[in-house]
C-alpha cells in the first residue's frame, strides 16, 4: 500500500497540479509534491527488493536509515542527475522533499516492522 498510493497520487497531481491556482499550495504540488511521494516509493521498493534478496539485513527500519537514504537520493538527483541531464536542475527542496518522504514512509511502516520482529 506504501507503494501503490503514492504512485496512484502522483497521477492525480500531474492532472492536477497546472490548474491548481491557490499560490502555496499550486507551488508545491508543482515542484516538490512529486519528490516527496517518490521518496515515499523509493524507500518502500528498496525495502521490497531487499526483502527478496540474500540481504535481508540491510532493509530500512530506523529513521537514521531513512534519512541517510533520503540524503543519498537527494544527492544522486539533485547534484549529480543535472551534472549529465541538461533539461534536469538541483534543487534543495527537492532533498528535502525526498528525506520527508522517505520518513514518512518509515512513520507510516513502523508498526508493520515492529510486529513482524516480535
Amino acid at each position: 500500500m506504501l507503494f501503490i498510493a503514492p504512485l496512484i497520487l502522483f497521477q492525480v497531481n500531474e492532472l492536477i497540479k497546472a490548474d491548481v491556482q491557490i499560490p502555496v499550495l499550486g507551488y508545491l504540488l508543482r515542484c516538490h509534491f512529486n519528490d516527496y511521494l517518490g521518496g515515499i516509493s523509493f524507500a518502500a521498493y528498496l525495502n521490497f527488493v531487499l526483502s527478496l534478496s540474500n540481504w535481508t539485513t540491510f532493509q530500512l527500519t530506523k529513521p537514521q536509515h531513512f534519512l541517510v537514504a533520503g540524503l543519498f537520493c537527494g544527492f544522486c538527483w539533485e547534484l549529480i542527475t543535472p551534472l549529465f541531464v541538461q533539461s534536469s536542475t538541483g534543487d534543495i527542496w527537492d532533498v528535502a522533499a525526498y528525506i520527508l518522504g522517505m520518513l514518512t514512509y518509515w512513520f507510516f511502516g513502523r508498526n508493520r516492522h515492529l510486529n513482524t520482529n516480535k
